[in-house]
């Protein structure tokens, strides 16, 4: 992530992470997988405006835990932001730029894994590089993003089990 510091770095992390997870709920596929617990989830209806903001804080959340996840049988996209240095290019350092990795913590509950298009978690995964991975990624004004690394991801006694998505964001404006 570049990041201007005339506005701040720390100041402008919180609308980042407001606009992607707004480009999360706005993806029809993704909403739907978040939304409805059944194998044919990706053949049910669009979601409404509505049905899709009810998904930010109970599905999708600027922060990498969910409370009270054991609970909640569903499939989750956690986000978080580290790795934040300013930009060097050649051996200079721009005071103004700042690079940063955004994680992405894709998981769901064992029992709703198994979609008709595939396993649940592998289906959001392919879907968030579609949606964040390169060109597409600069309409959120921090970037180009690109995947610097995917790793597994099981939690609370393998009951929920996806992945963990690293983005680079390196591009200057």
């Amino acid at each position: 992530m570049v990041i201007s510091s005339k506005v701040g770095t720390i100041e402008k992390i919180a609308d980042y992470k407001l606009e992607i997870l707004k480009k999360i709920i706005s993806n029809d596929r993704l909403s739907k997988l978040l939304y409805y617990n059944t194998q044919d989830a990706l053949f049910k209806p669009s979601l409404t405006e509505e049905q899709k903001e009810s998904l930010l804080y109970s599905k999708v959340f600027p922060y990498r835990f969910v409370p009270n996840p054991v609970e909640d049988q569903g499939t989750f996209i956690t986000i978080g932001v580290g790795n934040i240095k300013k930009h060097k290019d050649k051996g200079r350092i721009y005071d103004d730029y700042h690079n940063a990795n955004i994680y992405f913590y894709i998981f769901t509950h064992i029992d709703l894994m198994r979609t008709y298009a595939g396993i649940r978690q592998d289906v959001v995964l392919a879907e968030i590089s579609k949606e964040f991975d390169g060109e597409k990624s600069k309409d959120l004004g921090m970037g180009e993003f690109s995947i610097n690394s995917i790793n597994e991801l099981w939690l609370h006694n393998n009951k929920f089990g996806g992945y963990t998505v690293a983005f680079d964001i390196t591009d200057l404006r």
